[in-house]
């Protein structure tokens, strides 16, 4: 890569989007789908079962671009049943050493076949693998699987009921904010049966098994790594790989730049932020106002926002556990180590290996699991 290829890479990892800023409705209803658990949660003095209903808010809050509820709908659902699923699938796993070391790359492998069906089959099998590999490895107490699913559905529909009620009102006072008419062409429809006929066809390509080799080969090197180094908040590699690994191989390079720049900067503002050990108030308003920026650098600066999900996302697995500097080292050279398996075995050596001319939907955009 030339210096003017450098300069133009390195341009794209730090510069601004030009995405559109969600509603004020979405910020606000982000914000308490998150914080508003964990609150309840500390006073009725029960931390880590607000933490799991936040949880269910993390993955009911990642889009505040539809405008009505009819556009709305449909990904909250998939992220609903996506993320319940992939909850007590985790949990079921939970403390069971080899199964679970095996389970989440076959797991991963399967649901990133069935991606490539549709481009809602994309964030729902997304999310599946990531709140998987997360519920797996989630320090929820004695709870059964299905409790800690209902907790998590609780959460979910008390950020989708945010998201839904919150816009029109906001709307009657007369305090969102006004968007332009984008010209956008509507999207073809397909069938079920299309889409099934299509999925099956790219399958006899390997760029219809693309994004199924690469994550479970990443997701197998995470688990080798956390296997070598225990006790040390290993599976951080693992969520780092399905956050970076992108169904779109050419976006691969700049996403994994941008987010391992990112999470570099989000663990050093962690760190300051946890300097002295704030009280659970001060921790509680942390996590609503970092809730709050999410959606709206998930549409401008992606490495801004990986910089606020990073603090985000210790806290709130960390909620109600003394503040502690190892977690936080262990977390970043964790996550270094997922930006590094993402680099390379996720895109460095499967351009060559790909067929340029046919590319089938799982390869056409990429969403991102929260």
């Amino acid at each position: 890569m030339d210096v003017a290829g450098k300069s133009s890479l390195w341009g794209k990892v730090f510069s601004w989007s030009h995405g559109r800023v969600p509603q004020t409705s979405q910020v606000v209803a982000a914000m308490l789908g998150l914080a508003g658990p964990i609150a309840v949660g500390a006073m009725v003095g029960h931390p880590r079962i607000g933490m799991v209903i936040s949880l269910g808010g993390l993955a009911l809050s990642g889009d505040g671009k539809s405008e009505t509820l009819r556009e709305q709908a449909p990904g909250l659902l998939y992220s609903l049943v996506a993320g319940s699923a992939a909850v007590f699938t985790g949990s079921t796993m939970a403390g069971r050493g080899m199964p679970a070391t095996f389970g989440i790359p076959a797991i991963a492998a399967a649901a990133g076949l069935l991606g490539g069906i549709s481009r809602p089959m994309v964030r729902a099998t997304t999310q599946f693998i990531l709140y998987t590999t997360i519920a797996a490895n989630l320090n929820s107490g004695e709870a059964h699987p299905l409790g800690t699913m209902l907790l998590f559905l609780l959460g979910a529909a008390w950020t989708s009921g945010l998201s839904l009620g919150l816009r029109p009102l906001f709307r009657a006072m007369r305090i969102q904010i006004p968007h332009a008419p984008e010209n956008v062409a509507p999207s073809r429809i397909y069938s079920v049966r299309q889409l099934l006929s299509r999925w099956w066809k790219s399958l006899a390509h390997l760029s219809g098994w693309q994004y199924t080799l690469r994550i479970t080969l990443c997701l197998v090197a995470a688990e080798a790594f956390d296997w070598i180094w225990p006790h040390h908040h290993g599976y951080w590699v693992s969520i780092t790989v399905v956050i970076v690994v992108h169904r779109n191989l050419q976006a691969a390079l700049t996403r994994a730049l941008q987010r391992a720049a990112g999470t570099a900067l989000g663990v050093l503002l962690i760190s300051l932020l946890l300097l002295g050990t704030p009280p659970t108030w001060a921790i509680i308003a942390m996590i609503a106002v970092l809730a709050a920026a999410r959606p709206i650098l998930k549409e401008t600066h992606y490495a801004a926002y990986a910089a606020v999900m990073t603090p985000l996302v210790i806290l709130l697995l960390d909620f109600g556990q003394a503040p502690s500097w190892s977690p936080i080292v262990d977390r970043l050279f964790a996550t270094l180590a997922g930006c590094t398996l993402a680099l390379t075995l996720g895109y460095l050596i499967w351009p060559k290996l790909s067929s340029p001319g046919r590319m089938p939907v799982e390869n056409k955009g990429n969403q991102d699991p929260v």
